[in-house]
């Protein structure tokens, strides 16, 4: 016998076709439907700063290079550092008495210290600030008026392909008499459609192409020094393969060329279901809040099926499993065991002599600025059911009552008579099932058993706003057990 409490054991079939245990799936109540996280799209809702909490637009994040100006990191152990203060001595002037010194006091500076590897910016001879926070000089990349003009010409480059790829479609499907695109139909310019994408006008774009000064080659490279391959190295003072690409601007080579690294932000991303656009998650704007708006997991909505113990797998004999189930929801549910569906609906293909879509179609939906969904398509697949092992599926209907905090603190079960139900608890049952084996499985083989389930579910979203009544429905989901390997 075996305990098996693990999550990996019982996975769950989402709508798409991956396995997944029940913490990493959620549940659309629009359109009743499990999902994962691979067909759900993820939005950021904001950026933060993890250390200090500073909360801050989209807009302000791109302009810090989505990086917090306050806070860094350890450039040698990748650590938080931490300001810390000191009091610092004012210097003697020669000229000036002993008195003038005296009626001076120490002035209160600060400087950066890793707790853990006891780095400082003082190593590295960075001065100490007189503010705390916000006053740390930022170093410049002597390349970055060089890297902003490559920037800029591959971008007119790129305009510039697109803007002829569309005259030559113009020109290719052009028909008297009819809208070929939006700027024919309503006098909307090129120009006037980029302003409004937010892209760079075709002035700009031309000027970033007329001043671009290519770089040239030089045949004359610096010559190492004589005794560089006599040197004795020094792995203390190098620094590792981390540590430069932590700074890809300047990739220090030595330990002593070390600067703070600025911390990269933190994000609060909502999730939407892909089908019906509805929110499956939404945290709160507050970054010191671990609380959601909007919590749709599918632990707190589908039945929870745990394996309590079962007997060892073998070929041709019927095993013993116990399994308990759960209702995570405040309605009472009813619940039926059957075999997994073999009839399921599976997703035609599109044809392969599909007409694509008309040339017209597409330009005009690229000068409309219209919102591409074809991304949002789920691409579902089917599963491979196992086959090696069968659960005798018992024609019962099982009743669940519904969940009870109050009842958790009930330690003493009820216990049944039936063949099928062990105990019952509040919202959880444990039931006694038979799975049977192959007589031809190979030894050594997973022994995995899957089983659909049935319950029934009560959706608490109105269908309308003027309708407050709950609607009703028998859901059906598909449970996968792993029972280890087949035993000799």
């Amino acid at each position: 016998m075996a305990y098996l409490t693990q999550l990996d054991y019982v996975k769950y079939v989402c709508s798409c076709g991956q396995l997944k245990p029940i913490t990493n799936l959620y549940f659309c109540r629009h359109c009743l439907k499990i999902r994962c996280g691979f067909c759900i799209c993820h939005e950021v809702d904001s950026h933060y700063c993890a250390n200090c909490l500073e909360n801050m637009p989209s807009s302000e994040a791109r302009l810090k290079k989505n990086r917090c100006s306050s806070c860094f990191d350890c450039p040698s152990c990748f650590h938080t550092l931490s300001t810390r203060a000191t009091f610092a001595q004012p210097r003697q002037d020669p000229a000036a008495g002993d008195a003038k010194v005296e009626n001076k006091q120490a002035k209160k500076m600060y400087y950066l210290s890793c707790f853990n590897c006891r780095w400082t910016s003082r190593d590295v001879g960075i001065p100490d600030q007189p503010v705390a926070s916000g006053g740390w000089p930022e170093r410049t990349n002597p390349y970055t008026a060089r890297i902003n003009q490559l920037l800029d010409y591959y971008k007119a480059i790129a305009q510039q392909e697109k803007q002829e790829k569309l005259d030559r479609e113009r020109k290719k499907f052009a028909i008297r008499g009819k809208y070929i695109t939006l700027t024919d139909k309503t006098g909307l310019t090129g120009a006037m459609a980029r302003n409004i994408a937010g892209l760079p006008s075709s002035e700009s774009s031309s000027s970033a192409i007329a001043n671009f000064v290519p770089s040239v080659a030089s045949a004359e490279v610096e010559e190492l020094p004589e005794d560089y391959h006599l040197r004795e190295v020094n792995l203390k003072q190098v620094s590792t393969m981390a540590q430069r690409l932590a700074a890809p601007e300047w990739q220090p080579g030595d330990v002593a060329r070390l600067q703070p690294v600025a911390r990269p932000l933190s994000v609060k991303r909502s999730q939407r279901c892909r089908d019906c656009d509805h929110n499956l998650t939404k945290p709160e704007y507050n970054p010191g809040s671990i609380k959601f708006k909007i919590e749709l997991l599918a632990f707190y909505h589908v039945p929870e099926v745990k394996i309590i113990s079962h007997e060892s797998v073998k070929a041709g004999q019927v095993a013993d499993l116990l399994l308990k189930v759960t209702n995570p929801t405040a309605h009472e549910m009813t619940l039926r065991i059957l075999r997994p569906a073999d009839s399921a609906e599976e997703v035609p293909a599109p044809p392969e002599d599909q007409e694509p879509r008309s040339i017209e179609k597409s330009l005009e939906k690229s000068l409309n600025l219209e919102k591409d969904t074809s991304w949002s398509k789920v691409i579902e697949r089917k599963p491979e059911m196992p086959t090696v092992s069968q659960i005798c599926v018992p024609e019962v209907t099982l009743t669940l009552a519904q969940r009870d905090d109050a009842a958790e603190y009930d330690d003493d079960p009820q216990h049944e008579t039936s063949d099928i139900i062990l105990w019952r608890k509040s919202n959880k049952l444990a039931l006694r099932l038979k799975v049977t084996t192959d007589p031809t499985a190979e030894v050594g083989k997973p022994a995995q058993v899957a089983f659909r389930l049935q319950y029934s579910y009560r959706n608490t979203v109105p269908p309308s706003a003027q309708s407050v009544q709950h609607r009703d429905h028998t859901l059906n989901t598909t449970v996968i057990l792993d029972l280890g390997s087949v035993c000799e």
